[in-house]
């Protein structure tokens, strides 16, 4: 007869996981509609960083985009487009 083995914990009762970094956590893109001035735009927007990956006057063109990364997952491994290939920083659309 085999006597199973108890598994030693490590850690003690009360202890927390590490949290998750924006490597872990799942990018999405979005194609959003937004008017600047008499201008109506499709802003592709990654999520959770809210960083417009880039501006299109065609929806079918932002969707291109969209759909490529939501897909292949590029910048997943670095937790997003890294700040110095923005071209649209969230929040200032000029």
């Amino acid at each position: 007869m085999v006597k199973n083995k108890t598994q030693k914990v490590r850690f003690h009762k009360g202890d927390k996981r590490p949290g998750n970094t924006l490597g872990h956590k799942k990018l999405s893109y979005t194609v959003e509609m937004i008017k600047e001035g008499r201008k109506i735009l499709w802003h592709v927007v990654e999520q959770p960083t809210g960083n417009v990956v880039g501006k299109y006057f065609f929806e079918d063109d932002a969707n291109v985009l969209a759909d490529f990364q939501n897909k292949h997952k590029v910048w997943q491994v670095n937790g997003g487009i890294p700040r110095f290939l923005w071209n649209y920083v969230a929040g200032s659309y000029s």
